[in-house]
């Protein structure tokens, strides 16, 4: 009689290797985050150094945010064709070597073009961390995967203004070379590092499908492919079933909304903190980050939140309902600090950071949907949401700063930013409203003859 030393449960036990590929995509999404809030803390020392005004910055958040729009579906798309390993680390080794040329530029012209080239390179990067998941994870998991992504991305933008006067601490006190170097830029170069570690790391273990890693086991794969199916030759996409999609009009525009409201904890925060509500040193430093803190936070929470709520609602309003919530809740607060900035500011900041982490409740359901309505596609039609998301961005920075001129004058030094709270309360609550129109139960991908036949074999649910 053979007599087996292993219990038969553990060779069906699967080996967890997608919780690892998680652990990459949540340090990806940490680093992409760092450097758009980095130049946010260094942004005063910048405009002095280059002699560069307010309202000329207000240019470099754009471009950033304009090029980043413009490529994230030709990028998302690629991440369909090619994979996401291929695009991903072309993405990184993008956003390493822009970041370090950032702490090179000599004026507006040069700060510009680096930036936008910055925005080219790293566009795409969650589209494409969408469209993995959507290889790596079953439908269950896939709330909680994207809330962790979005969690670190968060943490990576709360840490960045301790982690970018730390880099620059060396440079600013000491002579390299026989010349006196702002420490902004020896920061950003350092910054470039951080990207490298990664990408080579990711790039020799990272593989696109479950099948294709020699970690997984089959108790894993079948795990992950559980009620979602696969196909060896996916169904063509049909562009025109994504341009006649309500829902993901509905969902792009609900992006746009969401990040001209969110663009304040990455533009504005640190004036808004210093100049309205009057903080500084240390206090300033910690304050700044608090918001994006929370934010990761309520992106942790929302994502565990969204999958169970699909569990007991189902996935229309299993998802929605808490878009609808988190952002009406997020207006609610901006609106509110505007109120309290003047006789409180404790009570105001109190509530930027829960506006925050409430609207932040509803990034795993936002790009759980992506998921939901993109399928074999979702790299493409997660591009496409966050296209027009960022365009919000775009458009948010110069006209705050228009706001500010209009309140304070285009030189004064102690201008208010309080008042640009109405406009971002005004693009939550928008926000919210949209999510009335959103409806994930939608695949919108496939051109109705492939979409009959996988729905027969049982690819789509």
């Amino acid at each position: 009689m053979n007599v087996s030393l292993s219990p038969p449960a553990l060779a069906t036990e699967p080996t967890r290797v997608r919780y690892r590929v998680l652990a990459w995509f949540c340090s990806l999404s940490m680093i992409t985050y760092i450097d758009r809030v980095c130049i946010m803390q260094v942004q005063e020392d910048m405009q002095r150094d280059l002699g560069i005004s307010r309202a000329e910055f207000s240019w470099v958040f754009s471009a950033f945010a304009l090029a980043y729009a413009a490529f994230e579906v030709p990028t998302g798309w690629l991440g369909d064709i090619l994979g996401p390993r291929r695009v991903l680390t072309r993405i990184v080794l993008c956003w390493l070597l822009f970041t370090s040329l950032t702490g090179f530029v000599t004026g507006l012209v040069s700060l510009l073009l680096v930036r936008f080239l910055f925005g080219v390179g790293e566009a795409g990067a969650y589209p494409n961390m969408a469209r993995a998941a959507k290889s790596w994870f079953p439908f269950r998991e896939r709330g909680r995967a994207q809330g962790l992504i979005w969690t670190f991305g968060r943490w990576g933008g709360a840490l960045a203004p301790a982690l970018i006067i730390a880099l620059a601490y060396p440079f600013a006190h000491y002579t390299w070379f026989g010349y006196d170097i702002p420490g902004w830029r020896g920061a950003f170069a350092l910054l470039g590092v951080l990207g490298l570690l990664w990408v080579i790391g990711f790039s020799l273990w990272f593989r696109d499908a479950p099948r294709d890693h020699p970690a997984t086991n089959e108790a894993e794969r079948q795990y992950i492919e559980e009620g979602v199916g696969s196909t060896d030759k996916p169904a063509p996409i049909s562009w025109k079933s994504i341009l006649s999609s309500r829902t993901l009009w509905c969902l792009s525009f609900m992006y746009f909304c969401s990040n001209a409201g969110w663009s304040f904890f990455i533009t504005y925060v640190t004036p808004f903190l210093s100049q309205d509500l009057r903080l500084s040193g240390v206090v300033l430093l910690v304050a700044a980050g608090m918001p994006l803190f929370l934010g990761g936070v309520g992106c942790f929470v929302g994502g565990l939140f969204t999958d169970r709520m699909v569990h007991v609602l189902g996935r229309r309003w299993g998802r929605t309902f808490q878009g609808i919530v988190a952002y009406a809740l997020g207006g609610l607060c901006f609106l509110l600090s505007f109120l309290l900035a003047k006789d409180n500011i404790v009570a105001a900041f109190v509530c930027i950071c829960f506006a925050s982490m409430v609207k932040d409740c509803a990034m795993g359901a936002s790009w759980a949907t992506t998921i939901d309505i993109g399928h074999r596609y979702s790299g493409t039609v997660a591009g496409m949401m966050n296209t027009i998301g960022n365009l919000g961005t775009v458009v948010t920075a110069p006209v705050v700063a228009w706001i500010v001129y209009l309140a304070a004058g285009p030189e004064d030094a102690d201008a208010k930013y309080a008042i640009s709270l109405v406009f971002y309360g005004i693009m939550f609550l928008i926000a919210a409203v949209c999510w009335f129109f959103i409806d994930p139960r939608k695949v919108i991908v496939y051109a109705p003859a492939d979409e009959k036949r996988l729905r027969a074999d049982g690819v789509l649910k």
